[in-house]
């Protein structure tokens, strides 16, 4: 019984293979995928109906339009650049930036510091009066309570001090911070779990996140679409990853040959004109003091 169960399970496993131009193991890596998840979060990030319900459920407004939304969206300012999960625009101007992380390994609160300070440094036109400067709000959203306050949700902003207590200054910058790791009982806690579901599901609450959800589970074209985007992360990782070993092998090589940090960045810098000079220096300091 046992044999012809697993004989039944390969004939099947064989049988999907052939409907689909992807392995059986990327195959079970899309099944796997949930919306924290980059590779799939990349692609429903797509859809504004998606963003839309996640910003008015976690900020809180249920006249929240957006009208534009890029994912992946890259973007500079002065010598770094970023990858924004997804980036919208709203109706009333405001730019927001909806991020995902698990791991907390980086720093969070600087991180989403420098998210904000580049989307207004890319996003304002020179010569713009600092009155028309565009709002910014982040929502960085964790697997882990980054600020460590058993909080679903919590807002930042920028508070001037009067006296003994704090009141918010209006600079059109503010953070919330939300994570699926405290559950409050609230709709924020409902759909952060949603974040968390290897299944698809159906939500009267979120339409378009539910058919998001169906499409990429449930269909063999959305399926399709999350192996691409499985192997086009993955290779995106090599990629960083052997560009990363590359110029250290080019600042090693520098340091045997004694040249100073001035003349190892110049040379690092011919060599891989498309990687920030932060990065570079950085690793230029990491390797001169080993």
């Amino acid at each position: 019984m046992s044999f012809c169960g697993n004989m039944e399970e390969f004939n099947m496993n064989e049988e999907n293979e052939l409907k689909c131009s992807y392995s059986y193991s990327t195959q079970q890596k899309a099944k796997e995928l949930r919306i924290i998840d980059d590779a799939l979060f990349r692609l429903i990030a797509e859809r504004k109906g998606v963003c839309q319900e996640i910003l008015r459920t976690l900020l809180d407004d249920d006249e929240l339009e957006v009208i534009d939304v890029k994912s992946q969206a890259e973007i500079s300012s002065l010598e770094r650049a970023v990858i924004l999960d997804a980036l919208c625009k709203l109706k009333d101007g405001t730019y927001c930036n909806i991020e995902m992380q698990k791991s907390d390994a980086e720093d969070d609160i600087k991180r989403v510091r420098f998210h904000a300070s580049t989307i207004t440094a890319n996003k304002t036109p020179k010569s713009t009066a600092f009155r028309n400067i565009p709002n910014v709000k982040i929502l960085y959203i964790t697997t882990y309570d980054a600020l460590g306050n058993n909080q679903t949700i919590t807002p930042l902003c920028r508070c001037q001090k009067k006296g003994d207590n704090y009141e918010p200054v209006n600079d059109g910058e503010i953070i919330i911070f939300a994570n699926t790791a405290v559950k409050d009982g609230t709709k924020h806690t409902e759909l952060l779990q949603l974040f968390l579901s290897k299944d698809s599901f159906d939500s009267k609450d979120y339409p378009n996140l539910s058919d998001a959800i169906h499409h990429f589970k449930d269909t063999k074209e959305g399926v399709d679409e999350m192996c691409e985007s499985i192997e086009a992360y993955a290779n995106e990782i090599a990629d960083a990853r052997a560009n990363a070993r590359a110029i250290d092998t080019a600042i090693i090589a520098c340091l045997d040959f004694n040249q100073s940090k001035d003349e190892t960045l110049s040379y690092v810098k011919s060599k891989f004109p498309d990687a920030s000079d932060s990065y570079i220096q950085e690793r230029i300091a990491a390797l001169f003091n080993k």
